[in-house]
């Protein structure tokens, strides 16, 4: 059900992605799926096979993987107080992503690349996954579509990679708080962005919405800093 709603969705509709990872265009390349968290990690094997329609197997993932993300998750919402259904969806390049159905039910996504990026890192997946809700707390998708909309729709105008990259920064900033209210090391934070600016090294392309690799992996560490203190 989940599945069908948000693919229909995204197909009828604008809505806004905001992106951690480094290629914006990952979701829109060939056919979407997405699995709901809470029952991957109820799965009564050791391992799980995603099927596409076809049912061929597109991917086989670790359910200690998915137990520690739905861990993760359950932890972040009760410090951000934001409910939203968290997904597995398809993708080559490193991403994750937060938004609103027309419904206005919130959720967040990580792919298929960022999940084997993340291992079973529990303080990764909290960053990751605090930095999505973060977006979502601080309203940033209609704050982008205004954005968008004062500048013709030019998503890639000075003034929206501006709104972009502050967006970023301050999810960043209150998914990091979030991961220490909750009880993880917020070092995981850092952790996330050397693992994602490594692979945008490693050939896929930066993107022009977010702050650079290096200037997130800086201000995190002197974050870390402070609130380790």
């Amino acid at each position: 059900m989940l599945n069908n709603m948000i693919k229909n969705i995204i197909k009828k509709m604008f809505v806004l992605f905001a992106f951690i990872g480094v290629n914006s265009q990952a979701l829109a390349e060939g056919q979407t799926y997405f699995w709901k968290v809470s029952d991957l990690a109820r799965a009564p094997s050791e391992t799980i096979e995603l099927r596409n329609d076809s049912n061929h197997i597109i991917k086989t993932l670790s359910t200690q993987q998915m137990l520690y993300l739905y861990s993760a998750m359950s932890a972040i919402t009760e410090s951000s107080e934001v409910i939203a259904e968290f997904t597995i969806t398809t993708g080559k390049s490193p991403n994750a992503f937060a938004s609103t159905t027309a419904s206005g039910q919130d959720f967040i996504a990580i792919n298929f690349a960022m999940l084997d990026l993340l291992g079973t890192n529990i303080d990764m997946a909290a960053a990751l996954i605090g930095h999505e809700l973060a977006h979502l707390k601080l309203g940033h998708g209609a704050e982008r579509r205004e954005a968008l909309e004062r500048n013709g729709n030019s998503s890639f105008s000075v003034s929206n990679t501006r709104y972009s990259r502050d967006n970023e920064r301050e999810a960043d900033y209150l998914g990091t708080v979030w991961t220490v209210e909750a009880g993880f090391d917020p070092q995981g934070a850092v952790a996330l962005q050397e693992a994602i600016y490594k692979s945008s090294r490693s050939g896929s392309s930066a993107s022009v919405t977010h702050p650079s690799g290096i200037e997130r992996i800086t201000v995190l560490k002197s974050l870390v800093r402070r609130l380790s203190k």
